[in-house]
């Protein structure tokens, strides 16, 4: 991959697929977040071409951008040996464990990126409570884009988990995956972005640490799973592909 950050959404593109190809020919876990990424970025950017979904799309792509570069460079990070942000360190240091279920590497990424670097960009691209202000609607907005690409994803795990299908409540687990991924993150991110905008440029990085940790904390309590959820997972696990080549396909279908 090349070491220049993207600054358009279709570079963002060119760099995600050099990824997700990489973790392909590899079967490196990275792909599973990698795979739904690209498909949400690939969303976006369909959704700024017909120009008639975000108010701004030009503040839209900005803020696209400078989110995926937050991941771009913690991935950076972890490739050479340097510690990316806590966040990130709980979600790449479960990369080798067979352990977690596909959906659980989902959420680890989604966690590290939404809950933490969703705020530090929205602040970044509207750094003013004015700015901020009216960036909101369309920050809200982006959900509806994201919502029709989950109802397939939660299909596609099916696919992966067989047993998911068999579970009696995989509607709630799976809306409660969904949730805390793409709405209890979002509402932290939007908090974040609102603390960082009121305060002064010294201040950020203390405020940044302090939710950093938490995202942390959050992301070790999605595993390892403990009580009746850990034998849950652990029954999902033992039907589930252990094919990662194909379940990143999957995803990325």
């Amino acid at each position: 991959m090349a070491t220049t950050l993207p600054t358009t959404i279709d570079e963002v593109l060119v760099h995600l697929n050099a990824i997700l190809d990489d973790a392909v020919r590899h079967s490196a876990r990275i792909g599973y977040f990698v795979a739904l990424y690209e498909r949400v970025t690939s969303n976006v950017r369909r959704a700024l071409i017909a120009g008639n979904v975000f108010d701004d799309n030009a503040r839209m792509e900005r803020l696209d951008v400078v989110f995926a570069n937050r991941f771009l460079e913690a991935w950076g990070q972890q490739t050479q040996g340097q510690r990316p942000t806590e966040s990130w360190a709980v979600a790449f240091d479960r990369l080798d464990d067979p352990g977690p279920l596909v959906v659980q590497h989902l959420m680890l990424g989604m966690n590290a990126h939404i809950s933490l670097d969703l705020g530090i960009a929205a602040a970044t691209v509207a750094p003013t409570p004015a700015s901020l202000a009216a960036l909101q609607p369309d920050f809200n907005r982006i959900n509806d884009v994201l919502a029709r690409l989950v109802r397939v994803v939660e299909d596609e795990l099916c696919q992966i988990s067989p047993r998911l299908q068999r579970l009696a409540d995989v509607a709630t687990v799976e809306d409660r995956m969904f949730d805390f991924g793409l709405n209890a993150s979002r509402e932290i991110a939007w908090k974040l972005a609102t603390e960082l905008v009121a305060a002064p440029p010294e201040g950020w990085a203390a405020l940044i640490a302090r939710r950093d940790a938490l995202s942390a904390l959050a992301g070790r309590a999605l595993y390892p799973l403990h009580g009746m959820a850990a034998v849950t997972a652990r029954l999902t696990h033992e039907h589930e592909s252990k094919d990662i080549k194909l379940n990143i396909q999957i995803v990325a279908e």
